[in-house]
């Protein structure tokens, strides 16, 4: 799913005239034949290498299981290859350190998957919690919630994820990693975690997680990670609570999703409630996305990496986005396990 998800974005950049696919691989023959139905790619290599060592590949975008990226990103880096990394980047925090420090050290361009961050709304709360026209930012309640994308739950599914030796966890790193990306761009590192965990569904990996957070602000917050059976949905729903106001963003990761709304409260004043087709619009021409009616945002995602690419420039979110994202998740994970509240590693 999240493979074609990057195709589709390629293909758009590839009618763009911003990009060239070349080559493209998967352990599965018949699923990279589907790839190339949803993007042009011009042959199927038989595996990675081919694909990384290939002399017409400028650029690699790595889109495999958790436990496959730590050897991939170090063969692109050691072909000296710009990268975009899908998330998590590992299933434990040494790896992820060992990769951060291995792609810092090449000086390459690299890019991590956090397409969150290139979401109008989430964008606006950070624009708005820099300015600081509500004052400072107090505390925060994280729902993030989504159907187990695991085939047991909804067939049709690829069922690593909810293997341990595959995923390396559950809710919290496998689909709230993005949460913790977005609250340590909006509030900065986390410094203590204290979390709960739950396997309603009864594999090895958590699909329920409750955690308190403090961040190197001062912001204190708490967010409920939920992997259900409801189909359809794909929720975050993230209020900030500021001096002066408050703000509620629920999302989707697909563009002009019906669950998308933006609500802003002031002192004594009614909720406005704005539009989030006019925000996305907006925000879209401002950063120079000119294409309209694609579906993920995947896409800009992929524009800015090609960018970055091209002007030999580091990319947003890089690796150290994706290092202070995982410590938070870290210190989940230590915590559920001592029963106590755990120190975030200080990125």
């Amino acid at each position: 799913m999240i493979g074609q998800g990057h195709a589709y974005a390629l293909r758009l950049l590839a009618e763009d005239g911003e990009i060239r696919p070349v080559a493209v691989t998967d352990l599965s023959p018949a699923a990279a034949e589907q790839i190339r139905t949803v993007c042009p790619f011009e042959r199927v290599a038989p595996d990675a290498a081919a694909v990384i060592d290939d002399p017409e590949v400028e650029a690699v975008v790595i889109v495999t299981p958790t436990t496959t990226h730590a050897d991939l990103v170090a063969a692109t880096v050691a072909a000296g290859k710009p990268l975009l990394c899908e998330k998590p980047l590992a299933p434990d925090f040494a790896t992820v350190t060992a990769m951060c420090d291995l792609v810092a050290g090449s000086g390459l361009t690299a890019q991590v998957g956090f397409h969150s961050r290139f979401h109008p709304l989430v964008n606006e709360l950070v624009r708005i919690i820099r300015s600081g026209e509500l004052g400072a930012p107090m505390g925060y309640v994280l729902r993030d919630d989504q159907y187990w994308p695991t085939g047991d739950v909804v067939p049709g599914h690829t069922s690593w994820r909810s293997q341990r030796a595959q995923a390396g966890g559950g809710a919290l790193l496998e689909h709230s990693i993005h949460s913790a990306d977005i609250l340590t761009w909006c509030f900065g590192p986390a410094t203590e975690v204290y979390a709960r965990a739950r396997s309603v569904f009864g594999y090895d990996v958590e699909d329920t997680a409750a955690c308190t957070i403090t961040h190197t602000s001062g912001v204190v917050g708490t967010l409920v990670s939920v992997f259900n059976g409801v189909r359809g949905r794909e929720e975050r729903r993230l209020e900030v609570f500021f001096e002066r106001g408050a703000i509620e963003v629920t999302t989707d990761f697909l563009v002009g999703a019906p669950e998308d709304g933006f609500l802003v409260q002031r002192p004594d004043a009614a909720a406005e409630r704005r539009d989030p087709a006019a925000m996305l619009d907006a925000h879209f021409a401002a950063t120079g996305v000119a294409r309209r009616g694609f579906f993920v945002y995947m896409y800009p995602a992929a524009k800015a990496f090609a960018a970055a690419v091209r002007d030999r420039r580091p990319a947003s979110p890089g690796f150290a986005d994706a290092r202070a994202a995982h410590a938070l998740v870290d210190a989940a994970y230590r915590s559920v396990a001592d029963g106590a509240p755990a120190s975030a590693r200080i990125v």
